[in-house]
């Protein structure tokens, strides 16, 4: 089947088996008579596209915005997010000398009333069309959030938390302003919010200030906003903070040196922000047809990962075959399996949305999938594995590299006998594996603590159908004397 420019298939890409290496591992410091032989064998890996019509996010950094391509369909993203506001106060975050507090003789606010409210959204990256003119609009939540672990799901409906929907604010951008100075790595969204929220806010704080004594009085004052994608296309925003700025003026009567009257006026402001003591959900809407589309999922020479979820890639391992050649030979009282090495061949990728394939890739059982990023695991080279993409796209055996899964084949095989109720298993049995893009978090020492599914616009084609990949098992026998 022909792609077109969405994946650029290289089918010269060969496999090197090495089986003739790898049978003499070891041959060279194997002590005489111990009876040790090393063997290999390599097995066809059965390899589809999958559909995931949703993904577990849950992050700090949302996306918003819209962006399409032909083959890869169309990524709408919006968020919505609550705010810190226990503590708050009109005079908490000001780093002046001169004190200002709301009610105290001789201070006051200049007209007795916060000037505005200005929704700040930051961002750290985007994907898309610089200059692509989007709007986005701000709505207040009608309640609080959801906590349940279902609500981390892309697929998250928002409407029962925006009905009645009120609207808030909403203004026009381009992803960078090409008159504009790249002096920072962070550029920002303003929206300037209704004036109904500043006097709420000030009323709260003169007429019932214990809606701040709390996290659960503050929700009940101001639940948070959800914030939409309402114009254009071609431009996805990754969010690295959202935050609403009130400001105001305080006027100050004061008196000079010379015993004369005065007076001056300060220009101030606070703010509450998203942290992460508090929820923000994603929302990530990639309409596909049902089935899919076809060239993806019933490709003859490929397989297909992409992500905000959609196209997935999913193999059956070969677990009965493997065990069944490593208790073939019965001249042999001990077997033992070194390795079984799976490289996951690609070919070479186009970028997409301006952004690299996926580097990390989770190797999981399917039925597993979703229980990994629920509990928030990391891998633990037995029942899931990392893959990791080379920098290097010209490189023969170009691919996601998952290394020696030995232990995972040997674990899934004695779960296998222990759900068939079997003592030995046979060639046909297999178990059903997910290869899933993920983001890998990892300390200054380079170990991952952190794993959570990839979410930025991006896919990648394996080989798979015709051009199928492969295992490469290595063993050890002890032959009888």
């Amino acid at each position: 089947m022909k792609l077109n420019s969405f994946f650029l298939l290289a089918f010269g890409v060969l496999l090197c088996a090495c089986e003739d290496t790898l049978t003499n591992i070891g041959s060279t410091i194997r002590p005489d008579g111990d009876n040790l032989t090393v063997k290999s064998a390599i097995f066809n890996i059965k390899s589809s596209t999958f559909l995931a019509d949703s993904i577990y996010i849950r992050t700090s950094s949302p996306l918003l915005g819209e962006i399409n391509d032909n083959l890869y369909g169309t990524i709408r993203s919006d968020y919505a997010a609550e705010f810190y506001g226990k503590g708050f106060t009109l005079n908490a975050y000001d780093n002046d000398t001169l004190a200002f507090q709301l009610g105290r003789k001789g201070d006051s606010l200049l007209y007795n009333r916060l000037d505005s409210a200005v929704l700040n959204i930051i961002y750290s990256a985007f994907i898309g069309d610089s200059t692509a003119p989007m709007a986005v609009t701000a709505y207040e939540l009608s309640q609080p959030l959801p906590s349940s672990t279902d609500a981390f799901y892309s697929n998250v409906d928002f409407t029962p938390y925006i009905s009645p929907l009120k609207e808030l604010g909403s203004t026009g951008y381009t992803a960078r302003d090409p008159l504009a100075p790249t002096t920072s790595k962070l550029d920002t969204v303003q929206v300037v919010l209704d004036q109904e929220l500043s006097d709420r806010f000030l009323e709260a704080l003169r007429n019932k200030p214990s809606s701040f004594s709390s996290q659960e009085n503050f929700e009940k004052l101001f639940p948070g906003l959800y914030l939409k994608n309402t114009f254009g296309n071609g431009t996805i925003l990754k969010i690295a903070a959202t935050e609403i700025f009130f400001h105001y003026r305080t006027y100050h009567p004061t008196t000079t040196t010379q015993g004369k009257d005065s007076a001056f006026i300060r220009n101030r402001s606070t703010f509450i922000q998203v942290t992460p003591d508090v929820i923000q959900l994603n929302s990530l809407e990639n309409p596909i047809q049902p089935g899919g589309n076809p060239e993806l999922m019933n490709n003859d020479s490929a397989t297909f990962i992409t992500s905000p979820g959609g196209y997935f890639t999913q193999i059956k391992l070969p677990v009965g075959a493997i065990i069944d050649t490593l208790n073939a030979d019965k001249n042999s009282s001990n077997q033992y399996l070194n390795g079984v090495n799976l490289n996951m061949l690609a070919y070479s990728p186009t970028k997409i949305f301006s952004q690299n394939p996926p580097k990390y890739m989770l190797l999981i059982e399917k039925s597993k999938m979703n229980e990994f990023f629920e509990q928030n695991k990391t891998p633990d080279n037995k029942t899931s594995f990392i893959g990791v993409l080379p920098d290097d796209t010209t490189k023969v055996n170009f691919g996601y590299d998952f290394g020696n899964i030995n232990k995972m084949v040997l674990a899934l095989a004695e779960e296998l006998k222990s759900s068939k109720g079997v003592t030995d298993l046979t060639e046909q049995d297999s178990v059903t594996l997910a290869i899933v893009p993920i983001s890998v978090g990892l300390d200054s020492y380079n170990n991952i603590i952190r794993v959570s599914n990839y979410f930025l616009p991006g896919g990648i084609s394996l080989k798979g159908g015709k051009n199928t990949q492969q295992a490469t098992m290595v063993y050890t026998l002890k032959v009888n004397e």
